[in-house]
């Protein structure tokens, strides 16, 4: 009778150590959030974050898994909805602005932590590693549907690392200014740029040749 109460105790516990140690990494950093911070603002003892977590990596690993899998699964479909590039830029950029508003903390701990090999274990490092994959996975298929760009990967990929270094810029950013916002207005004419520079602008595109994708040979 008491093992369900236990484990729902030891549930909440957990919960309250990674929400804590999350909204303290994501403001200070993971070098400068010790485990005395976590354990004071959390109101738990020392030795059950290290119960739980076994280190101050290990809630570091767990805070990161728990953001990547809240922001991916908020991420819509890569088919992009649209009649044109325009139309399919503009979703596309919405999308990507709307996940960076819902997910603020999120969004710093995974894309603004560019330190983190200096400071936090292997575990943590290749978590790191395994979101920014991911999501580089996703822009990269969004951009190729919204730019016609099957084949052509390579530049689907240039557009995609370009979003993210956009995105983590303003990631970083919010550690100095708290209100930075990504400005898609600015991101959504360099992707228009980058894609005029490889001559791949598409049908229905501002600029456009209408005669489909272009890549020089």
């Amino acid at each position: 009778m008491t093992q369900a109460p236990a484990q729902d105790r030891g549930a909440r516990s957990r919960d309250a150590i990674l929400d804590t140690a999350g909204e303290l990494m994501a403001r200070y950093g993971y070098a400068a959030t010790s485990i005395s911070m976590i354990s004071a603002e959390c109101g738990l003892p020392a030795s059950s974050l290290y119960w739980h977590f076994g280190s101050k990596d290990g809630i570091y690993v767990a805070v990161l898994e728990r953001a990547r899998t809240t922001l991916l699964a908020a991420l819509p479909p890569a088919e992009v909805p649209g009649a044109d590039v325009a139309q399919r830029l503009d979703a596309f950029l919405a999308e990507v602005e709307a996940a960076f508003q819902r997910h603020p903390r999120g969004v710093k701990l995974l894309l603004g932590l560019g330190t983190v090999q200096q400071d936090a274990g292997a575990a943590a490092v290749a978590e790191v590693h395994h979101y920014r994959d991911a999501l580089l996975t996703w822009a990269r298929d969004a951009l190729s549907a919204v730019f016609g760009l099957r084949d052509h990967p390579e530049v689907a990929d240039e557009l995609a690392r370009f979003t993210l270094r956009m995105a983590s810029g303003t990631a970083v950013a919010r550690w100095f200014e708290p209100d930075a916002v990504l400005e898609t207005g600015p991101l959504r004419v360099a992707l228009l740029a980058l894609a005029a520079h490889h001559d791949v602008l598409a049908r229905g595109t501002p600029g456009g040749t209408g005669e489909g994708p272009r890549v020089p040979g």
